[in-house]
């Protein structure tokens, strides 16, 4: 009698350890954006949503939690259990150059890691319309005119890539910007139109291609080395001038989870995130946008890409010495 409930309470326990492991397989995965709707990485992570969904088979919601330069997003994910049921969507201003330029910012690169890299893109010096000058030589010649006063220029916040293009090119090409400071890209580019700031730096995604190709905001230059398929005629900032050779920089769109999260949970994320990007309509949402796809995305791609772009980024946050 007493072998018999000891089976009965063993596969009792049996059973209660599995329903756990289901319901938790079963509970829903929480994609954080720490930019605000409208973001690249805000619509890559929607177009990626179902995708995820049917490669998981779990539910997907996207959160976005902007501010403090995507740093309340982040450390939201770095707070919540490491199980791979809340990911951050994010560019290297996140991960790498917030906490490397905010001083209140208590995370540092190596409490996350890199899962999946998704797209890369170039950001695009853009102006309003409102602006006289036509091409970046003209750009050039009336930043310098402007003196002191200097061009108001857009960015999401102090030490993000946006704003270090900004401090970087304005120190290389000898002339004053005003930073005006941002709760994300959108409404960097809705004051772009309406002619409150002059000039940004815009990521090459979302809604940055329309916009230029009908004419609401005007392209001066690419920071990639070479000019984009979608936009033949943008010029590369690096040909402008010998002080801005080496200026060629671009941005890359990538999913994260705290450093402390298993293996075999980083290996299956990892998995349904490359699946996904396999399929047409995201591929194509890819192009069209002006993005590249990504390629090299193993396991062991992620950790030499997220130490050599750690690497890097500190470096430029150090030479720009913009220390908040």
């Amino acid at each position: 009698m007493k072998s018999l409930r000891n089976g009965v309470f063993a596969s009792l326990l049996s059973l209660t350890a599995t329903g756990a492991h289901a319901q938790a397989d079963a509970q829903p995965v929480s994609i954080v954006v720490p930019q605000p709707v409208g973001n690249p990485t805000d619509g890559v992570a929607r177009k990626l949503q179902p995708l995820l969904q049917a490669a998981l088979g779990r539910t997907i919601i996207v959160e976005n939690q902007p501010g403090a330069g995507g740093s309340i997003g982040t450390q939201r994910v770095l707070n919540a259990p490491a199980d791979g049921r809340m990911i951050l969507i994010a560019s290297q201003t996140e991960p790498i150059l917030t906490p490397a330029t905010m001083q209140h910012v208590k995370y540092r690169p190596e409490h996350l890691r890199a899962v999946a890299v998704v797209a890369r893109l170039p950001y695009i010096l853009t102006g309003g319309n409102a602006l006289a000058a036509k091409d970046l030589g003209e750009l050039t010649r009336l930043a310098r005119d402007q003196g002191d006063k200097g061009l108001n220029f857009g960015h999401i916040g102090p030490g993000s890539m946006i704003h270090l293009l900004g401090e970087q090119w304005a120190r290389q090409s000898e002339f004053k910007l005003n930073h005006v400071v941002y709760r994300g890209v959108p409404p960097v580019t809705q004051d772009l139109m309406g002619g409150q700031i002059d000039l940004s730096f815009l990521p090459l995604g979302g809604s940055t291609l329309d916009l230029i190709e009908s004419g609401r905001i005007r392209a001066y230059a690419t920071t990639a080395a070479a000019p984009s398929a979608k936009l033949p005629q943008v010029p590369p900032l690096s040909a402008a001038s010998e002080q801005l050779r080496d200026f060629v920089y671009g941005t890359w769109i990538a999913f994260f989870v705290p450093a402390k999260t298993p293996d075999a949970t980083v290996a299956n994320l990892n998995r349904a995130i490359v699946d996904a990007m396999k399929d047409a309509s995201f591929r194509e949402y890819v192009m069209e946008t002006g993005m590249e796809l990504a390629t090299q995305n193993t396991v062991a791609d992620m950790r030499d890409f997220y130490e050599a772009e750690t690497s890097l980024y500190q470096g430029l946050a150090q030479k720009v010495a913009v220390e908040q």
